[in-house]
């Protein structure tokens, strides 16, 4: 994979961006403060939004696992700002299900690639 200078910079944003969350993550837990709570929330939903549109980019098949991880990322992503809408257990639940599995299809994808 060759390194470009839009590709350096996207990850550093993604970078920035999971810095930022637990910043904010460990600011609301230490401070017992529910809107930052809020927030942590929603940047995690940025966050799995933003690596899925990534890793879609890079999917060379439709029915690839990275394609898979890229969808159930962005599919975890949208579930969790339905659960900041509507503070649904079972959605909030779904959202975490589906980044898990996001992450072991990546997982599985660079596994198959080596």
């Amino acid at each position: 994979m060759n390194a470009t200078p839009r590709s350096m910079g996207r990850s550093r944003a993604i970078v920035a961006l999971i810095l930022g969350y637990f910043v904010v993550l460990a600011y609301a837990t230490i401070a017992n403060d529910p809107l930052a709570a809020t927030v942590a929330e929603l940047g995690f939903g940025v966050i799995a939004i933003t690596v899925g549109a990534m890793l879609y980019e890079q999917a060379t098949d439709p029915r690839s696992a990275l394609a898979a991880a890229a969808g159930c990322l962005v599919a975890g992503g949208v579930l969790t700002f339905a659960a900041v809408l509507t503070r649904m257990a079972t959605i909030d639940l779904l959202s975490s299900l589906f980044v898990f599995l996001g992450v072991g299809c990546y997982v599985y994808a660079l596994w198959r690639a080596n």
